[in-house]
């Protein structure tokens, strides 16, 4: 009897998997037709059905579409559906895994009517961002409503549903009342747009004289009424873009447009700032100010004052040929001589922008001073264009000169001083012996 007893028992434990517990949580899905044509959907798991709560999945969808533990179906080709189910026990919150899935092929019970699904604002026109309303119409009283719009599934009491639409869905809907559902409402697309958004080229801060394009992007604009704005004053322009030439300082202000659906209600875009400066003029400084060299280092500074620009980029020019660019702003002439003289001027780029100043007036470097070879040659800087002051200017310089060289004129006029009153004393010491000798003769 013993031995008899093993063959049994070995039996029984070769049947228990590794992993495996003696109590399995996977549901089952029981499906039992009737001869109405009609199917019952149940989920089954072990122990006492009451503890348990029910969840149904389509499709691979995170949000169940019923939590009953059974539904019914009439057997008609119109729609088909992968089904699981999945429990979660009450008394400890443990929740079963899913069941295998089934695939029905399914339409919902003929007495309950199919709803219609309705959306404001037409589905065709909605704005990315915006806000919707879904209304599943259905006859009766005491549904529960249920949306499956994309991925996302709704549940609710009433039958209208707001959502916000940020991208291309499909939407349906249908109703329940305890196990029984109705059909699916027809699908309805709802195709999304980017909402209106104004762009500025070149940029936003300009100078005046610039020209300035603004953009309403509206994505496809068929059927759509654009209007623009400036500091809250409709503006005549109804195009896509509005282009403002020759800007001024009167250009500044808040832009932005609106799109218009028929017989709609406005959205608009963001707004955009324009700002608008005088173009600034570029100022060439000289070191050092005075006279200079052959052979000295001058340095030229181009100096852009009252401006939002935070980075230059500066060009020099002589006798109109660009000769250096960099984003330092001084132009170093390290050892003077006559290749240099010319005309000299500059103006700024922005860095990372398209705004630029005016070109300074020409400073001109020539050289002037003593024919000489042994005098050293002056080095004299002149803004062009300041004819009145040139006069004084070469007053100035030939009083500079004259007291740079007075040292010299000072000795030389000492020493002549000098020698002419030792001349005259020898003329007076020779005069006197010449009259003693003659009164003694």
């Amino acid at each position: 009897m013993e031995l008899s007893s093993l063959p049994l028992m070995l039996l029984l434990i070769s049947n228990i998997q590794p992993g495996q517990t003696k109590e399995s949580l996977k549901p089952v899905v029981i499906i039992e037709p009737d001869k109405n044509e009609t199917v019952t959907v149940r989920c089954k798991i072990p122990g006492n059905e009451d503890d348990w709560t029910y969840s149904w999945f389509t499709d691979g969808l995170s949000q169940p579409f019923s939590t009953g533990r059974e539904f019914r179906f009439k057997i008609e080709v119109s729609d088909s559906s992968n089904i699981t189910c999945r429990g979660q026990r009450k008394s400890d919150r443990q929740k079963s895994e899913f069941s295998d899935a089934v695939t029905l092929t399914v339409s919902f019970l003929p007495e309950t009517p199919k709803p219609v699904l309705t959306v404001q604002p037409e589905p065709s026109q909605i704005f990315r961002g915006e806000t919707v309303t879904l209304t599943c119409d259905i006859q009766g009283e005491g549904w529960t409503y249920r949306w499956q719009c994309g991925d996302t599934a709704h549940t609710s009491e009433e039958k209208e549903l707001k959502i916000t639409v940020q991208i291309k869905q499909m939407c349906r809907c249908y109703s329940c009342r305890g196990s029984d559902c109705s059909k699916k409402s027809d699908a309805v697309t709802l195709t999304v747009f980017d909402k209106p958004r104004v762009t500025v080229k070149p940029q936003s801060s300009v100078f005046t004289g610039d020209t300035v394009t603004l953009s309403c992007d509206v994505g496809q604009s068929a059927g759509l009424r654009i209007t623009w704005y400036k500091n809250f004053v409709r503006l005549k322009s109804d195009a896509e873009t509005e282009t403002l030439r020759d800007v001024s300082l009167s250009d500044g202000g808040e832009y932005w447009c609106g799109v218009q659906r028929e017989n709609k209600a406005t959205t608009q875009s963001q707004r955009v700032k324009l700002t608008v400066r005088e173009r600034p003029k570029a100022v060439v400084r000289v070191q050092p100010d005075g006279r200079v060299f052959r052979g000295q280092t001058v340095t030229l500074t181009c100096d852009i004052q009252e401006t939002d620009v935070t980075s230059w980029s500066y060009i020099w020019k002589k006798d109109d040929s660009v000769i250096h660019e960099s984003q330092s702003w001084e132009y170093r002439i390290s050892s003077v001589n006559e290749s240099h003289t010319g005309h000299y001027s500059c103006r700024g780029n922005e860095t990372d922008g398209s705004r630029y100043s005016h070109t300074s007036d020409e400073v001109t470097l020539t050289l002037s001073g003593f024919p000489s070879s042994e005098a050293p040659l002056p080095v004299t800087l002149t803004a062009s264009g300041s004819e009145a002051p040139l006069p004084v200017l070469s007053v100035v310089k030939l009083i500079s000169f004259l007291l740079a060289a007075s040292p010299y004129l000072l000795v030389s006029f000492i020493i002549g001083v000098k020698s002419y009153r030792v001349h005259g004393e020898r003329s007076g010491l020779q005069a006197g012996q010449f009259s003693t000798r003659t009164l003694l003769r």
